[in-house]
């Protein structure tokens, strides 16, 4: 019996024994063996005991929890529980990797990224120390472990993610990573409610409830207690209308103002041809250019046909193209990120003939036939949503995904006064109740779908009334129903008779229920005649708003071109069709070849384009290559190859070659520039070997190419190539208002003989003036207001070599100074104009300073927008400044020549002067002799000069003799 007691009490001070041993992060315990029960204290934290499994440690834990602030289970420097703490979500720098979890509620399978929203709400983890329980947009659910990293509060790194009211509006502020305290996106949500001040930060975790800073803690409280009771809002919660209205429902503004506002307020003049992205951010920099350009009327067609909301799919397809200049929407004519899955966006994205192709498939196929359809396992309801309900469940791995997508729909419509903002009533679905949506005003009748139990579930409803069963709303149906009422996959959407019935008591929250009601819509056809849509249908119909003008893709016929239709498309009053019209095609030829050599696993390139279309009547016309006339190549298969040209219903070719020598090189030369920095980077003299090898490369990147350089790379081998060339050549750049500096130089121009003995040294210079052209700086000017920037300065840089100018071979990094009253709140972008082209360049910044790498030099304007964040990073320096420019000697030469013919001149002038007034001097002297002369002066004749200085010098001589 002694012994047993013996053995229990070292069994005690084995588990439970208090160690007391203070670190002052969590990964000072990295080291230990045991499971770790810590007091987490902010500066100092006190490991209070250990246990040799976690589920001993767990036991601790739950005595000990009430009797400290915040307490902690950690085991090798990993923290497995915590009281209060947040979770940040393992992510990787390409962010191809999804954290996978189980819904809490249901156990339904979701996911999300930490590179789109790294931090959640902490809840609990299980009872085998494996799963961790946390919420993130609206949802909570269950993860592994190893995907996860817990945080306690007193230990959090930076800032977590957080909502703020500026100016009217509210914004979701997200983190993307725990490195700084930089918010990576600030999303307009909405018009901010009454109940939160501005200027001050809110958490929240699902978007619908808001605690203040200090309530933090209780935040975590109600979750774990699923209520909301000491948030600021426990009655109120906020539910943004551009996220929860249904593609099921039709915009207010029409095609025509689409078109205006693509053209118009953001300024989209022509389609992608070729692609340049300086920040590899996968956007295409040119501004005024995009892929929605001359497509606007397929988003409303589409909307008709199959019940999918133009704004809402044109606002989608911003937020997943950067406004149609995506790498996919310009290669693979996909609007919508279509299969462009994480671990491989490239290679998994579906690819589409035309962009108008896209949109028929996203319109039919994503919102009619699976966003919205109850069969499917992405139905949550085609509202953007959260990670609870709504497209964002399946739609995308970013948390925050449907916020984004809301707020581009809301930006649109703002720039039409905001037509569809609150224009329907929207029923919610709160509670963790499965809603069943019937097919009548009835129980008994059958049920056409449900919701699930997932809160955040909303309704269009249409209408409000009772019967003897009770309260009912008749709602917009999101399945597409036959013409028995029942669901089916039809895809084509009848806004009119797709309805179905929910009782009243199932929604908890309804937003503008003044707004209940029916349009009056009439159904118009169009009659392909002989030729075919899209859908390869000869005839299609659907129902349009009393009072708007139908839209409709031009139908395609084989050898011929479609003109119009048998009459005038007007406003629908009546039933009607139209009849398509077609001139004939004998062939089409290629007219201007784009460029033919393409870059190995590079980018199709079209600049320049054209096809010549000969009509059967002789006619011939010409028209620019687009990327959904082309097909047939694959720029991963190195050689010749042909590239098929359609175009109503004929076809040519051309012949492009795939050069991988071309990569080959390229990878070649990003190893040995690694190499070089690595080595190299932090010198500040060169031994003559070192400056041997730093211009062989530069000579091997003139032959061949310069790789794609980040701003610090770019920067840092200008730097060695500059040390290298050791004065040999004069790099120049003149004090100015800007104080502008440049990196690059050295590598935007070949070496050639430079280098060689010369009794002077070559000159490269940079020359910044402080105006441009007029016209050039208004259309930078309308594209930064449409896309909500604000003007701040416009200038002009020059490059000239020995007094010549030469253009760029390869991009350059430009500092200069930030404008006078800058604040570090300002976000600042630099536009560059170039033949009609307004690129945006890749621009950061520093404290005092604005970067941006340029691909050629020309006229720029600076812009701005404020944000959040505090932008304090310091200052950098780049290669050649005003005070270390070397002597401009073709200019000291040019002046000092201009200087000696000046001085040459004025000799010259003084000289002649001088010579005047001697003349001058001696014709005075001769008059006055002669007036003194008698016999001179009778002389009732005057003489010529000559005669009159004869005869003196005849007298003179007669009086000398």
């Amino acid at each position: 019996m002694i012994k047993k007691i013996w053995i229990c009490l070292i069994a005690i001070l084995l588990f439970v024994s208090p160690l007391q041993v203070n670190a002052q992060t969590i990964n000072d315990l990295e080291y230990a063996d045991d499971y770790s029960i810590v007091a987490i204290e902010g500066d100092t934290n006190t490991v209070l005991f250990s246990a040799k499994t976690y589920k001993n440690a767990e036991g601790i834990y739950n005595r000990e929890v009430n009797n400290y602030n915040n307490l902690a289970i950690v085991y090798q420097g990993k923290v497995l529980k915590v009281e209060y703490g947040i979770v940040q979500i393992n992510s990787t720098s390409s962010c191809d990797y999804n954290v996978e979890f189980k819904n809490s509620i249901d156990n339904g399978s979701n996911y999300v990224n930490g590179c789109y929203g790294i931090d959640a709400a902490y809840l609990n983890t299980n009872a085998a120390g494996n799963k961790v329980e946390m919420m993130i947009s609206g949802v909570a659910g269950w993860a592994n472990m190893s995907d996860v990293t817990i945080i306690p509060l007193e230990m959090l790194p930076a800032r977590i993610s957080t909502y703020i009211v500026k100016e009217g509006s509210i914004y979701h502020q997200i983190k993307q990573s725990f490195n700084n305290d930089l918010y990576a996106a600030l999303i307009n949500v909405g018009s901010a409610p009454s109940y939160l001040e501005q200027d001050v930060e809110y958490y929240s975790y699902d978007g619908h409830y808001f605690y203040r800073p200090e309530n933090l803690w209780a935040m975590l409280d109600d979750y774990r207690a699923s209520n909301r009771s000491r948030s600021i809002n426990p009655n109120e919660p906020y539910y943004n209308y551009y996220q929860y209205v249904s593609h099921r429902t039709l915009t207010n503004v029409t095609v025509e103002e689409i078109t205006d506002y693509i053209r118009n307020t953001l300024q989209i003049k022509n389609q992608i041809t070729s692609y340049l992205d300086m920040d590899k951010d996968s956007s295409n920099d040119t501004l005024n250019r995009s892929q929605f350009y001359d497509e606007e009327s397929a988003f409303f067609q589409y909307q008709y046909q199959y019940g999918a909301n133009a704004l809402m799919m044109l606002g989608l397809s911003m937020n997943e193209t950067a406004i149609g200049r995506s790498s996919l929407s310009f290669t693979r004519n996909n609007l919508f990120g279509h299969a462009a899955y994480d671990s491989d966006v490239e290679k998994n994205a579906s690819r589409y003939f035309n962009v108008m192709s896209s949109i028929y498939s996203h319109a039919k196929y994503y919102i009619s036939g699976s966003y919205a359809n109850p069969f499917r396992f992405q139905f949550h309801g085609s509202y953007f949503g959260n990670k609870a309900n709504g497209m964002n469940v399946s739609y995308a791995s970013d948390p925050y995904w449907g916020e984004k997508a809301a707020q581009f729909y809301m930006q649109i419509d703002a720039a039409f006064g905001y037509k569809d903002n609150n224009s329907m009533a929207i029923g919610i679905k709160t509670s963790v109740d499965d809603v069943k949506v019937y097919q009548y005003d009835s129980t008994s009748s059958a049920i056409l779908y449900s919701t699930g139990k997932q809160p955040d579930f909303a309704f269009v409803i249409l209408d409000a009334f009772s019967n003897s069963e009770g309260d009912w709303y008749k709602v917009q149906s999101e399945a597409t129903l036959n013409e028995e009422s029942k669901v089916d996959m039809v895809y084509y959407y009848n806004y009119l008779d797709n309805v179905g019935y929910i009782k009243q008591s199932d929604v908890q929250l309804v937003m503008n229920p003044e707004k209940m009601g029916t349009k009056e819509m009439i159904k118009v056809s169009f009659d392909a005649n002989g030729g075919n849509f899209q859908d390869e249908s000869v005839l299609i119909n659907y129902l349009i708003e009393v009072g708007r003008t139908p839209v409709i893709e031009n139908p395609k016929k084989d050898k011929a071109i479609f003109v119009g239709w048998d009459k005038e498309i007007t406003a629908a009053n009546e039933e009607i069709t139209y009849v398509a019209q077609y001139e004939p095609v004998d062939s089409i030829e290629m007219g201007e070849y784009p460029v033919q050599l393409i870059e190995w696993n590079d980018r199709i390139n079209i600049d320049g384009g054209t096809i010549v279309i000969n009509y059967a009547n002789g006619k011939q016309e010409t028209v620019p290559l687009t990327t959904s006339m082309i097909s047939g190549y694959d720029l991963k298969t190195e050689g010749e190859q042909e590239v098929l040209v359609s175009y109503a219903g004929n076809t040519t070719s051309y012949k492009i070659t795939v050069d991988k020598e071309l990569d080959t090189v390229r990878q070649e030369l990003k190893a040995e520039i690694s190499a070089i920095l690595d080595e190299m980077s932090n010198l500040e003299t060169l031994t003559e070997e070192q400056a041997k090898r730093v211009l062989d490369l530069k000579v091997k990147m003139d032959n061949y190419m310069v790789p794609y350089l980040t701003q610090p790379q770019l920067r840092a081998l200008d730097k060695l190539i500059y040390m290298a060339i050791d004065h040999r050549i004069n790099y120049v750049i003149y004090e100015n208002d800007l104080d502008a500096s440049v990196s690059g130089l050295s590598l935007s121009i070949d070496l050639g003989d430079s280098l060689e003995n010369k009794i002077l040294p070559d000159t490269i210079k940079l020359v910044v003036k402080n105006s441009i052209n007029k016209e050039h700086e208004a259309a930078m000017k309308l594209l930064a207001e449409g896309n909500s920037l604000t003007f701040v300065d416009s200038f002009k840089i020059q490059t000239q070599k020995n007094l010549n100018d030469f253009e760029l071979n390869t991009p350059v990094l430009i500092s200069i100074k930030k404008p006078e009253g800058s604040s570090n709140n300002q976000l600042f972008t630099v536009l560059l104009y170039e033949d009609g082209e307004i690129i945006k360049c890749y621009t950061k910044q520093t404290n005092n300073y604005i970067q941006f790498m340029t691909p050629a030099i020309g006229e720029f304007m600076i812009l701005s927008r404020n944000t959040t964040n505090d932008y304090t990073i310091d200052d950098v320096v780049e290669t050649v400044r005003v005070d270390n420019s070397d002597p401009d000697i073709p200019a000291l030469i040019a002046a000092g020549l201009f200087v000696a013919t000046i001085v040459l001149l004025i000799v010259i002038a003084i000289d002649a002067l001088l010579r005047k007034r001697k003349r001058k001097k001696l014709r005075d002297q001769q008059e006055n002799t002669i007036e003194d002369d008698p016999l001179q002066s009778s002389a009732s004749e005057p003489r010529p000069h000559n005669e009159h200085r004869s005869e003196r010098d005849n007298h003179s001589n007669q009086s000398n003799d």
